[in-house]
Formats: structure tokens, sequence, C-alpha cells
């Protein structure tokens, strides 16, 4: 059989056909590679920089947390003790003669704000660098402080704890990061919503533990957005974000103020 002119020309129009699908193929490919590979860079380069700020983050407040106790050490055991040596060289000194009801009324009150110094010492020392915190755990300290708040009357506060185990179980640093959290949600209760009482409610769902805080304050005078922006609930979204934890605040429409806050406890580590 006799190949034509014509046959030739169709087969070369066939090769150069596939020849070019071939080229545009592997052109698409290498395109589509290149691309994920960019992108794949990309997420890598902004997930580094993410854990740098995180741990940039975790050396501040962990540089803050020291300094806090060593503050709160040197409140205690320096002038702490050196205010009570002095009530006690006031109560052991018996003056004699005719002022001596001057002076026991001079020691008795002189007594008393010694006293009062001493108690707001060692409430500055403990808010500095709780030591229930340190030895107790979270659950012991919260509720300390909850009952601290509430018996000075400023704020009634009901603490509901349905998770024991897992604040037992929590790092010192998150559990310190959670503390400092509720300490200053309680803080701005008490100085901005006009609120007479909050609940703390803590629990575990699935591998989720869930801290709820509430009061039956005034609520958000700005939206969400704006209120985000504020010191306290930067310091908030700061100390959550260093360890991984998410916070959502619902609207309550001037009915109070709710926030709610999500943290995944890590899987047991299997030797």
């Amino acid at each position: 059989m006799q190949i034509t002119n014509n046959d030739n020309t169709a087969v070369l129009i066939i090769f150069a056909m596939v020849g070019v699908f071939i080229f545009v193929s592997a052109f698409i490919i290498y395109s589509v590679r290149n691309q994920n590979k960019l992108l794949r860079q990309r997420q890598e380069f902004q997930q580094a920089q993410i854990e740098h700020q995180k741990e940039l983050l975790r050396a501040t407040i962990e540089m803050q947390e020291a300094e806090r106790k060593r503050i709160g050490q040197d409140l205690h055991d320096d002038v702490g003790s050196t205010i009570s040596g002095l009530r006690l060289l006031i109560e052991m000194f018996k003056p004699t003669g005719k002022d001596d009801d001057s002076f026991k009324e001079f020691s008795r009150s002189s007594k008393t704000i010694i006293d009062k110094i001493v108690k707001d010492v060692r409430n500055i020392s403990h808010n500095l660098s709780p030591t229930t915190l340190r030895y107790y755990g979270l659950s012991a300290a919260v509720a300390e402080h909850c009952t601290m708040i509430s018996q000075s009357g400023k704020l009634n506060i009901d603490f509901i704890n349905e998770a024991e185990q897992e604040l037992s179980e929590l790092p010192i640093n998150t559990a310190t990061a959670l503390y400092r959290v509720l300490e200053e949600l309680l803080n701005n209760t008490i100085k901005h919503s006009g609120a007479s009482a909050a609940v703390i409610t803590v629990k575990r769902r699935d591998n989720i533990l869930l801290l709820d805080y509430a009061d039956n304050g005034k609520g958000l005078t700005v939206s969400p957005e704006i209120f985000k922006k504020g010191m306290g609930m930067q310091n908030i979204e700061s100390r959550l974000l260093n360890i991984n934890a998410s916070y959502n605040i619902p609207l309550f429409d001037n009915q109070g103020f709710n926030i709610e806050i999500s943290y995944p406890i890590p899987s047991p580590k299997t030797v």
C-alpha cells in the first residue's frame, strides 16, 4: 500500500497536536506545582511568624509572672515583716506618767493602721503572685479569689466547677493564663458593668475545657469589634492565644456580659 503525501501530512499534524498537548499539559502541571509550592512556602512562613509571635508573647508573659512573683515575695517578706515588727514594738512599749491615757489611744490607733497596712500588703502580694495557684491549682485559686471578692461585698460570685480533675492536670503556664483572664474579667465587671452578681462555670465537653463567664450588669455599650480593641480584652486575647485557647462573646442586648472560653485539652503523650 502506498502512503501519499496527504497521509504524511496528517500524521505530522497528529504528532504536532500530541506534542502541543503534552507541552501544554506539562506547562500546566508545572505551573500548578509551582503555585502549590509557593503557597505552601507562604503558609509555612506565615506559620513561622505566628509561632515566633507566640514565642515572644510567651516569653513576655513568663517574664511578667516572674516579676510579679518577685515583687509579691518582697512585699510579703520585707515590708510585711517590718510593719509587723513595728506593731510589736509599739505594743511592748509601756510609758509612765500623766500622758498614759493619750499614749494608749495613740497605740491603739497605730496598731489599727498597721493591721490595715499588713492586710493590704497581703492582698497585693496575693494578687501579684497567688500562692494558692502554685501550690493547690487553678480550682482552689479561683474559688479563693471569688470568696474574697464576695466577702468584700463588691460582687456576689458563684463558681460552678464540673471539671475538677481537668483543672488539676493543667500545666502551670496554662492555669496561670486562665486565672489571669478570669481575674481581668472580674475586675472589668466590678469597675464598669454595675453588676451585682457573676457566675463562672467550668466543664468538659469531649476534649474541650469550657469556661463560661457571665454577669448581670449593663452588658456591652459598644460593638463587640470595638470592645475587643480595648486594652483589657487585648490582654485577655493575648493570654488565650498563648495557650491555643479561643473565645466567643454572644450578643446579650444589654442583658449582661457573657464570654465563652474554649481550651483544647492536649492528648496524653504515649511512651
